[in-house]
């Protein structure tokens, strides 16, 4: 996050995954679940854990995901931090291999 502190407000995810196939019995739900739930924080009663984009899946309020067939194996995320009072919006690209 560029020394950031992580974002409270509303964030669009953009998830674009490249490989041969999917997992068997996987969907893409169950991959953009684990990236959700990879960049909030763990919640204790009473604070946050560790957060590295944002706090809560429920801070993701708009988004996308899709698979491409590919020989190549990675994928691209796109992390947009919309603002409340306006419409302009900062958006962060991930761009890497998958990691087997």
């Amino acid at each position: 996050m560029r020394g950031q502190k992580w974002y409270d407000g509303p964030i669009e995810m953009n998830l674009e995954i490249y490989a041969p196939k999917l997992e068997e019995k996987k969907g893409l739900d169950d991959y953009i679940g684990g990236v959700m739930d990879t960049l909030d924080g763990s919640h204790g009663q009473y604070f946050t854990y560790l957060p590295v984009v944002y706090q809560d899946d429920c801070q993701v309020a708009l988004g996308s995901h899709r698979f491409i067939e590919s020989s190549e194996i990675y994928y691209i995320l796109e992390i947009v931090f919309h603002e409340y009072e306006r419409i302009t919006k900062t958006s962060f690209t991930y761009h890497g291999p998958i990691s087997r």
